[in-house]
């Protein structure tokens, strides 16, 4: 045996090599037949074997089962029956099942030998652990070990299945070497962005000489909103949490789902650094000359995260005019956009137009100046080169421009005070969640469009704040479709896919159909998973490297399952992956959202958030007693807005009783001498 340790001798041959005529051996693939007995039986499509070559061990996929007997042609077997399927046969006939063997790799005696021999006739294995990790080309990493998936191979170590975590190598994931990530499945399996989530936070765990961020967009739902809670509670740590759980019908994580975490070597741990990011609702715009975003409450963003309590990480998207006019080709229909009025937008831009206040105020002075030369008897049409009909176009077509930003526009000024900006720099471990999925059209396109272009530039300006950022994006056959069409958008996803490794950029695209994706984004793609796939995509040439045993089985992948082909990988390997460790979509709202909480509820949840001591709900629906609902959530406003400031109290609930008796508002409880002290002190501070 040339390397006993790469071939499970416990379970013994499961099979033989054979050649023949029209299927002779290979150095990238072999054919052997396999017993009906012992540990052969659970020999499966994806099982990763071994054999031996001249002073080599080849490591490989199996492919492609097919049973053979000596029948010429299926009349045979009719006849030898005469056509009656009841009778017994005088003998059974014999039958072999034979698999393909697609070869990862083949390891050579001499460590210095590269061999690429075929397989002889001899005994075939199942493949250890460490003839897997071998094959995967792990000793050739430059980069960290990131666990991606894991295989489960048909024997057995220890006792149990033998588990081997499918690596890829960190700098062919995030760069230097290449970069990115692309997953294709069917849309509704949660299996697309479930993945990113698993690799997102596998990355966090295992990348330690390195800070590393996520930008993410929500596209459906609250899938990404409630990334920072865990995906379930122990009763004795806070069982009024667990009962709400419990309520939902959000059960943990199954005993196999915690063992294949283990087998990966990785916590379940929710995201801790979460920053969730949403625009205005609609007509909850103001039309004040300074909008301050740090006084915006949760409650008035378009987003499904707005309880109180829940919406401490929550922050708003809001720009002035001047952020907009660069994307006007997104905002106005393409038929207005002839040169005049393009004309008219490079203007106010040249101008230094930043609000909609300027705007007005500019066509104010614009007006005036018409009508100066009207009371001159001057015949005028024009202002600074722009026809007055151009003019009342672009008032007109500006009228509309707040309904057609979904919230994003304010009407003056906006000040952003201390609060974090959705395209500003990253913190080490920071998740950032941009919520769009309450949006469609323009105002979707415009936030992805701007938010990318800006982390672009940071990228290029060095000023991300983090050694590596992942960008996640959901339905890249929308933003960076094939074909000829370009779009700002797809340009800088085209320019990251292409550029982004080197600039510390790595793009997590996802989509339903590959083949309509840009074939530059794919095909910069050091890492693909591929899930379950419908059969009018699977016709695609971007298919035709997969046999058709392969092509069959991503019909019909079951959720969880994933073909992942690496870099450094000959040949795609299947595994599987756990639930992520988070809540997601519906469970999330269920247990969190605003609707499900009382007064006194939102107290907890607010002080769970701001001290690692929250008073017991009974003493909170004590406190509270008699107290108007409307009251408390006033009270427990200001107590938010003070901490979201930076300058909270340091003991947030006696900042809030306090609160709720301020102004001689009636309360329950009678206060004590001590209370109404420390009010008085807070005052004079």
């Amino acid at each position: 045996m040339l390397h006993p340790e790469y071939l499970d001798l416990t379970s013994g041959p499961i099979g033989r090599v054979v050649t023949s005529e029209e299927y002779p051996a290979t150095a990238h693939e072999f054919y052997f037949w396999t017993a009906e007995t012992g540990a052969a039986r659970n020999l499966d499509i994806g099982h990763i074997v071994a054999a031996e070559a001249e002073d080599a061990t080849a490591i490989a996929v199996l492919d492609d089962p097919r049973r053979y007997s000596d029948l010429a042609s299926f009349l045979d077997d009719f006849y030898a029956y005469d056509g009656d399927p009841s009778l017994e046969a005088l003998s059974e006939r014999v039958e072999i099942l034979v698999f393909k063997a697609r070869v990862l790799a083949t390891k050579h005696r001499d460590d210095k030998k590269k061999s690429k021999r075929p397989v002889r006739t001899g005994p075939v294995y199942f493949a250890t652990s460490p003839a897997i990790e071998h094959a995967l080309g792990t000793e050739d990493f430059s980069g960290h070990r990131i666990p991606l998936l894991l295989h489960e191979n048909g024997n057995e170590e220890n006792g149990s299945p033998q588990r081997t975590p499918l690596y890829v190598d960190g700098d062919y994931l995030l760069g230097p070497e290449a970069g990115h990530l692309n997953i294709t499945g069917m849309s509704g399996l949660s299996t697309k962005t479930s993945h990113a989530l698993f690799t997102i936070s596998s990355t966090f765990q295992t990348v330690e000489d390195k800070k590393v961020a996520a930008l993410m967009f929500n596209v459906k739902g609250a899938d990404l909103l409630f990334l920072d809670k865990p995906v379930e509670v122990d009763p004795d740590d806070d069982p009024e949490l667990a009962e709400r759980y419990q309520r939902a019908g959000q059960k943990g994580l199954p005993r196999e789902d915690r063992e294949m975490y283990a087998s990966l070597g990785l916590e379940v741990q929710p995201f801790e650094n979460l920053r969730i990011f949403a625009p205005l609702r609609y007509g909850m715009e103001s039309g004040e000359r300074t909008v301050h975003a740090e006084g915006i409450p949760a409650r008035k963003l378009n987003t499904l995260r707005n309880a109180r309590g829940e919406d401490s990480r929550v922050y708003p998207i809001l720009w002035e005019l001047g952020d907009v006019l660069p994307y006007a080709g997104y905002v106005f229909d393409p038929s207005d956009m002839d040169d005049k009025f393009r004309g008219f937008i490079e203007e106010l831009r040249d101008k230094g137009v930043r609000t909609q206040a300027d705007f007005y105020g500019l066509l104010d002075e614009i007006d005036d100046y018409f009508e100066a030369a009207r009371e001159d008897g001057k015949n005028i049409s024009s202002w600074n080169g722009h026809n007055h009909m151009t003019i009342a176009k672009v008032r007109n077509r500006f009228k509309v421009l707040p309904n057609k930003c979904g919230g994003l526009l304010a009407h003056g000024k906006v000040d952003h005070g201390d609060l974090p900006l959705v395209d500003g720099p990253f913190d080490d471990r920071e998740v950032r969640v941009v919520d769009i999925s309450q949006l469609t059209g323009i105002p979707q396109d415009l936030i992805v469009t701007s938010v990318i272009s800006k982390i672009w530039e940071l990228a290029e300006s060095g000023q991300l704040g983090v050694d590596k950022l992942i960008i996640f994006v959901d339905e890249l056959n929308k933003y960076a479709p094939s074909g000829s069409k370009t779009s700002s958008l797809k340009d800088t996803l085209v320019d990251i896919s292409a550029r982004g490794r080197h600039l510390n950029l790595t793009l997590f695209g996802a989509q339903q159909f590959r083949s309509k994706v840009h074939d530059e984004v794919v095909g910069n793609a050091a890492t693909s998973l591929y899930g379950r796939i419908g059969d009018e995509e699977l016709t695609n040439s971007s298919y035709r490297s997969f046999s058709s045993t392969t092509r069959e089985e991503l019909l019909q992948l079951e959720k969880g399952r994933l073909l992942c082909r690496h870099a450094h990988y000959a040949v795609p390997v299947f595994g599987t992956f756990p639930r992520p460790m988070v809540l997601m979509g519906k469970q999330g709202t269920d247990i969190f959202g605003e609707h499900r909480q009382d007064a006194a509820t939102s107290v907890l949840s607010v002080m769970r958030n701001l001290t690692s001591k929250p008073p017991k709900i009974t003493a909170i629906r004590g406190d509270i007693e008699g107290v108007p609902p409307e009251k408390v959530f006033e009270a427990l406003d200001a107590v938010q807005a003070s901490h979201r400031t930076g300058h909270g109290a340091a003991d947030p609930y006696k900042n809030f009783r306090w609160n709720l008796t301020r102004g001689n508002r009636p309360v329950a409880r009678r206060r004590e001498p001590s209370q109404i002290l420390s009010g008085l002190d807070r005052m004079r501070d």
